[in-house]
């Protein structure tokens, strides 16, 4: 059997200079959250028919309520989920808001429950963070 190919899409949020970090819930829908607890940025998958930049801007919305705008792509990685004979390949976009006033950030509370604007990957000391997002903080100094 052809593996089938699926994209997900991030996006690393510069908000005053400091960058977005986003909590999972333990429960997502009724069900077990992957990486439960642990600390990552919005994102999601891009659906059938969608492109990877228009999808990014609809995940952000729906997870964190902003409006933002992306300057360039800065991470991508590949893995093959051999039970389920899929490849994903995650995109990482360097996104600005357009609003930088922080009250207006509303959380998907069935996804993400807690929220922090870190300038130093150090902050986060002692936290869970999702493995991509410690390489995507500190490709950008953070």
């Amino acid at each position: 059997m052809k593996a089938t190919h699926r994209i997900i899409v991030h996006g690393l949020m510069k908000i005053n200079n400091k960058y977005l970090v986003i909590k999972r819930t333990s429960i997502k829908r009724g069900k077990p959250n992957s990486y439960p607890r642990y600390w990552d940025i919005p994102g999601g998958m891009v659906e059938a028919g969608e492109l990877p930049r228009k999808a990014l801007l609809r995940e952000i919305n729906e997870e964190v309520g902003l409006d933002a705008s992306i300057v360039k792509i800065i991470h991508e990685d590949s893995n093959l989920d051999e039970e389920k004979d899929i490849v994903f390949t995650r995109l990482v976009y360097l996104c600005d808001v357009k609003n930088d006033d922080i009250s207006n950030i509303n959380l998907q509370l069935d996804e993400h429950d807690e929220y922090r604007l870190i300038n130093s990957i150090e902050e986060m000391k002692g936290e869970k963070l999702v493995e991509y997002v410690v390489d995507v903080l500190n490709s950008v100094g953070c």
